[in-house]
C-alpha cells in the first residue's frame, strides 16, 4: 500500500506543478510586449529527482518559481519569446494529461481491490 500511496504522492506533485507552471506559462505569454520582462520558469523536475535520490519523501518537493536567464534579451529588455512559450505549454498540456490518467487508472485499482474485484 505505501507504494500506491508513494505513487499517488508522485502524481499529484506533478499534476500540481504542471497546473503552476501553465500558470507561469500564461503570465510569460501576458507580458511578450512588457518591455524589460524576465521571463519566469518552475524548477521541479531536478529537485524531485534528487530527493528520489536521497530517498526523501515526494511531499517534502515544491516546485519553485524562478527568473530565466537563459533567454536572449530583446532590445526592449525583454526575455520572452512567444514560441517557445506555446512548446512549452503544449509539452506541459501533455505531461499534465498523462499524470492525470495514471493517476485515475491508480484510483482505479484502488477501487477494484477494495471492491475485491
Amino acid at each position: 500500500m505505501d507504494v500506491t500511496n508513494n505513487r499517488i504522492d508522485l502524481l499529484t506533485r506533478v499534476m500540481d506543478t504542471a497546473a503552476l507552471r501553465h500558470k507561469v506559462i500564461a503570465n510569460n505569454v501576458a507580458n511578450v510586449n512588457t518591455p524589460g520582462f524576465k521571463r519566469l520558469g518552475v524548477e521541479f523536475e531536478q529537485t524531485l529527482s534528487k530527493a528520489i535520490e536521497a530517498g526523501t519523501p515526494v511531499t517534502s518537493v515544491s516546485p519553485t518559481i524562478v527568473t530565466d536567464d537563459t533567454t536572449a534579451e530583446r532590445v526592449d529588455g525583454n526575455t520572452v519569446d512567444i514560441d517557445r512559450e506555446m512548446q512549452q505549454l503544449s509539452m506541459n498540456s501533455l505531461l499534465y494529461t498523462a499524470a492525470s490518467q495514471i493517476l485515475a487508472n491508480q484510483l482505479a485499482q484502488l477501487r477494484s481491490a477494495i471492491a475485491g474485484r
